[in-house]
């Protein structure tokens, strides 16, 4: 993990809370794109999120028995994001790991 996207994130996250929800219980660095060296690859402050176990492992959480609805609205908004900082459709694709999201 890079030092300084970590520590970045830390201060985003006011020191470790849960972006969804703001809990500050078991909470871990989520990559919104993962598997296949992409995790590493394309790893930047907007990439990472922190989450608390329910949102990353619980059921309806991104790892969890329903959690693709709440991993495709992340990788959405990461894809919205890069294109509003003025990335061209190669650009998003490259950082999100070879493809786009509808």
């Amino acid at each position: 993990m890079n030092k300084k996207v970590y520590e970045e994130a830390l201060e985003r996250s006011d020191g470790g809370l849960c972006e969804i929800c703001t809990s500050h219980i078991g909470v871990e660095l989520h990559h919104i794109i993962y598997g296949n060296g992409k995790r590493k690859q394309c790893e930047r402050i907007e990439s990472v999120i922190f989450l608390c176990w329910d949102h990353h492992h619980g059921n309806e959480g991104i790892h969890g028995k329903n959690g693709h609805a709440l991993e495709l609205e992340l990788k959405l908004e990461l894809q919205l994001t890069y294109f509003d900082m003025g990335m061209n459709e190669d650009e998003v694709r490259k950082w999100m790991g070879g493809k786009l999201y509808d």
